[in-house]
């Protein structure tokens, strides 16, 4: 799950973690802070589970604190940016049919996202997984 500057460091706050302990390597989403996958689970490294399966049952440590993206989450905006329900979410019939207001928050938010991965690549970001 890409996430805004903001979110990563809201979550580092609560959490007390560094943004690299909770994110993938730059280097691995070309400069995009993502929410990394836990080697046990494959799941985010914040759902509690014990499962490996791609729709594993579990709770969200930072449910109250999520990134937007999680917040929006089943709806998401597909490679022509149209915005869809995953077909993935358990719960996907649980929430509204997407409209034109979801399309755009999460071309906003993608907007955001992806000014902040170009600010990082220009200005030279060292990979956050490397010791200091």
């Amino acid at each position: 799950m890409p996430l805004s500057e903001e979110d990563a460091q809201n979550i580092a706050i609560v959490t007390e973690l560094r943004v690299e302990e909770f994110t993938k390597p730059l280097a691995e989403t070309g400069g995009v802070l993502e929410l990394a996958n836990s080697s046990d689970t494959n799941a985010c490294v914040f759902l509690e589970t014990d499962s490996k399966e791609l729709d594993a049952p579990g709770l969200c440590r930072i449910h109250q604190y999520r990134p937007a993206g999680c917040r929006s989450y089943p709806i998401v905006l597909d490679m022509e940016d149209l915005v869809f329900k995953d077909d993935l979410c358990p719960w996907k019939e649980e929430f509204e049919e997407p409209n034109e207001g979801h399309r755009t928050e999460l071309l906003k938010l993608d907007s955001l996202i992806r000014i902040e991965a170009a600010q990082r690549v220009q200005g030279g970001a060292q990979d956050l997984h490397e010791p200091e």
